[in-house]
Formats: structure tokens, sequence, C-alpha cells
């Protein structure tokens, strides 16, 4: 069994909407809306736990009784980490895995949640990466410092799978020793309490919208979606 955490809880600083981006709607639904869909097409994910925005708790009450898979909501917290802690802990005890994944990626395609799934039963952490195809550059200022071999560098993405087992550890570890909001990811997290972990290179479009310019790309993008059906 397999529950998936989607991480709805932040406010959008980055693409001033005025609104969390998850909720700005684009071509007649919410981003969130369009995410939700993605996910709930595929097979292997039983559950679904919407980790909310506070704010918006009332349209996640709503977005439950249209997605049936949406089985508990969650508040988000002050950081990416405490949201899904909160998400966490409304995750069943019997489960088994558990999927980690961003509500501003609508894109993703649905074998990488079904490949990560199927890639927990032998490994405990596997996240998605994307191939970096520009120059890695180093800054001093606004000047270049350095510029790296790509080739020993991903760019880190979602969704990122669990064994229930592995995720209880890492958080409870991070809270325990005090560190849950001071990290940036969950995936460091898991290295500090000893996992390893796997990637999954993906090697196709996983946007994640985080500025407005990213919004026309989408709206194209669905457009182009519908009327390939």
């Amino acid at each position: 069994m397999t529950t998936l955490i989607l991480l709805a809880g932040g406010i959008g600083k980055r693409a001033n909407l005025g609104i969390p981006k998850q909720y700005y709607t684009l071509e007649g639904k919410m981003i969130i809306e369009h995410t939700l869909e993605n996910i709930s097409g595929v097979r292997e994910i039983d559950s679904i736990v919407l980790v909310s925005n506070p704010d918006f708790i009332e349209i996640a009450e709503e977005l439950r009784q249209t997605y049936p898979k949406i089985s508990r909501i969650a508040l988000g917290g002050a950081t990416r980490n405490e949201s899904l802690l909160n998400g966490f802990i409304e995750v069943k005890e019997t489960e088994k895995k558990v999927i980690v994944h961003d509500a501003v990626r609508p894109f993703t395609p649905r074998w990488i949640f079904e490949r990560i799934i199927s890639e927990l039963d032998e490994k405990d952490v596997v996240t998605t990466v994307n191939p970096i195809t520009g120059n890695l550059i180093e800054l001093d200022g606004e000047k270049v410092k350095r510029i790296y071999d790509r080739s020993k560098y991903v760019m880190g993405e979602a969704p990122t799978g669990y064994r229930y087992n592995a995720l209880k550890k890492t958080l409870e570890l991070a809270v325990n020793g005090g560190y849950l909001n001071t990290i940036p990811h969950d995936i460091l997290l898991a290295m500090m309490a000893g996992f390893e972990v796997h990637t999954l290179n993906c090697n196709c479009f996983n946007l994640k919208i985080t500025f407005k310019e990213d919004m026309e790309i989408a709206k194209a993008l669905i457009r182009v979606m519908r009327e390939g059906r």
C-alpha cells in the first residue's frame, strides 16, 4: 500500500500572484487540481494526504470531495519539512511506502511514480533527478567565479519515495535532534539519518511552477495536452 503526501502549504512568494500559486487558476482549474488529476490516475497510489495552506483549508475540504483518493488533510507548517511532518502524522502506521510530491508539479509523468514505488521494494529512499543541461556556474557577486563539470551534478526534483519506516526514522531523528526546520530538504534529513538516497533519472519535462513566467508555459502545455486527447 502506498500513500502520497501532497505538499500544498506554501505561500508562493516568488510567484508574486497575491495568492499561493498552487491555488492559482490555469485554464479553468487551480494548479493543485491539475496535479491531483494527474496523481489520482496512478493506480499504485492508494491514498493522498493533502497538506494545505491553513488559510485555504476550506478549499482543501472541497478538493477532498472531488478527488476520492484524498483520505486526510493536514495543515502546512512554517517550513517544507514541518509540512512534511504534519502530513506524515496522518499516514496510517500500517502503510508500506510513502511518496512526497509538490502540488505545483502538475506534469510529472505517471511512470515516475510507478517506478519509484516499484524501486521501494528494494530501497529505502528514491528521489527524482534531471540532468543539468546548461553550465553550472559559481558566482562571485555578479561575476563568474568558477564553472563546474555538470556531468557530476543533477537537478533535484520531485517526487521522492520512502519506505514508511525510513521516513518515520528520518523525521523522528530530525525532531529529537532539533534540526527539522534548519535543514532545507527532507532528503538531507534522510542522509543524516543514515539512509542512502538513490536517484531515478527522469530525463523528462517535470516543471515546478515557481515564477509568473512559468504560468504561461503551463498554460500552453495544458492546451496542447487537451488537444491531443
